[in-house]
């Protein structure tokens, strides 16, 4: 059950909450009545998950203290769902548990990616009438402008999330792909790669141009390490193929690369309105938390610049406005804590193949997705927050239950 509950996270984000909620519900239920007792996690794993939880206690009670709109709303994010992956990371403590939920990714990821496909194509080819009706609970919506189009839907995340997984899977994987399995998945790579072209979405081109990087970073960090020579070779098929098969698809697609080129440079610039809107925002959220640095104003926390009428906690640049919600010392709590999945990972992948085969993908994917975060509050959803626990109980599986890796 969980892995159908795991591809509806996946291709249904922010869509069926309350049907998924009363699933997740069924699930625990479940899990509390027949898996309970094999529950276990290890001791570090909790110390780690226990320091955040108190930081987030104490960020609502301190928000609630300072009067902030959002602070008992974002308690969930910050207090219940992260117990509830606790008990899921005590339960999912074997390799063939994990091993489940990578082929439930796999599956997300693929729907994912077809649905966005279906999104942009249908637009691109004027069908739009047709199939968004179909879809109007992801949100689908389509645009076509001066040398490039752009596609919306909810699912597109998880595409994002997609193209280093993928990626670094087949590189861990480079000599073991064969015949149908080989095809399948540089074809779903593929497809990923139109989507992104398709979407407009700077981030995922950002993702597009940093991914190979880091994927090769935990790649040689891991079991699976390349000699030099090799690792060279690598670095140079990666970058002639898209040298070669981005123009290409920007030429079906008839866009043109100097718009492209131009709206990816304009994410940088404050010129932009949305990007002078996270301008605004870094200097009012940088201006409240120098008024209280050590512990900040408390979650849920709004400065003078408010985004949203309905959410005015809520922003694009999270990890500035957590900053100020939580201050230095809360920040730090939770930065070490994700530096120590990616150092304690690094440390196992390097001397264990099965290991490093799951925790490559998952890393570097993770760590696309804190970059991708870093703009637009992703891990601020329930549907977002197993990117980070995913990798976790993996090391928990892996800690727990060192016998199964021998």
């Amino acid at each position: 059950m969980i892995q159908i509950f795991f591809v509806l996270m996946l291709t249904l984000p922010t869509a069926f909450q309350m049907q998924r909620g009363v699933f997740l519900a069924l699930i625990t239920a479940v899990a509390g009545i027949f898996a309970l007792k094999q529950w276990s996690v290890n001791r570090d794993i909790f110390y780690i998950w226990l320091a955040t939880i108190v930081v987030g206690f104490f960020g609502v009670f301190w928000g609630v203290v300072n009067d902030a709109p959002g602070a008992l709303r974002v308690s969930t994010v910050y207090i219940v769902w992260p117990a509830l992956f606790l008990i899921y990371i005590g339960l999912s403590h074997s390799l063939n548990i994990i091993k489940a939920l990578e082929k439930a990714v796999f599956l997300g990821i693929l729907l994912a990616t077809i649905t966005s496909l279906i999104v942009m194509f249908a637009g691109y080819l004027g069908y739009e009438g047709v199939i968004y009706p179909l879809l109007v609970f992801l949100d689908a919506g389509f645009g076509s402008y001066d040398g490039h189009i752009a596609y919306r839907v909810y699912s597109l995340t998880t595409v994002m999330y997609g193209f280093t997984f993928i990626l670094s899977y087949i590189l861990v994987n480079r000599n073991e792909l064969q015949g149908f399995k080989r095809v399948f998945i540089y074809t779903l790579l593929v497809f990923i790669v139109i989507a992104a072209l398709g979407s407009a979405r700077r981030a995922f081109w950002l993702v597009m141009l940093l991914g190979p990087f880091i994927a090769l970073f935990f790649l040689q960090a891991s079991y699976f390490r390349l000699n030099l020579t090799r690792f060279l070779s690598l670095i140079f098929k990666i970058f002639f193929v898209f040298l070669i098969f981005v123009p290409i698809l920007i030429l079906i697609l008839k866009l043109d690369l100097n718009t492209l080129l131009e709206l990816f440079v304009s994410a940088f610039s404050s010129q932009e309105s949305s990007t002078g809107l996270r301008f605004l925002q870094a200097e009012s959220l940088w201006s409240k938390f120098i008024q209280s640095p050590l512990i900040g104003h408390g979650l849920g926390s709004a400065a003078d610049v408010v985004r949203s009428s309905e959410q005015p906690w809520a922003y694009e640049l999270s990890y500035l406005a957590l900053l100020m919600n939580v201050g230095v010392i809360g920040f730090i709590v939770y930065a070490a804590a994700v530096l120590w999945i990616i150092v304690k990972g690094i440390k196992i992948s390097r001397k264990d193949s099965a290991f490093a085969k799951l925790f490559v993908p998952l890393v570097s994917a993770l760590c696309t997705f804190l970059i991708m975060n870093a703009t637009n509050p992703y891990l601020g959803k329930f549907d977002y927050l197993w990117v980070i626990f995913l990798p976790l109980a993996l090391i928990n599986a892996y800690l727990t239950q060192r016998t199964q890796y021998d």
